[in-house]
């Protein structure tokens, strides 16, 4: 069976779960759910981005020491 597939079964079928729970609640706490949600998603791709710039500016300082090293 496909991997994607089946990731993308369980995410569908996790998202119908919370939209599910979310209309049982009140309308403030759904709200506030979903801010908390969108702060959080927010804060999970800076993170990203800053992991990856911290990365290339990783592999950008390896591979100029290792031309250094090679011209003594």
């Amino acid at each position: 069976m496909n991997a994607s597939l089946v990731a993308g079964l369980i995410f569908w079928g996790t998202m119908a779960r919370v939209l599910s729970e979310l209309m049982t609640l009140s309308l403030e706490h759904t709200q506030q759910g979903l801010l908390w949600l969108c702060n959080g998603l927010w804060m999970g791709a800076a993170g990203m981005l800053i992991y990856a710039g911290y990365r290339r500016f990783r592999h950008d300082r390896t591979q100029d020491n290792k031309e250094a090293d090679h011209e003594h």
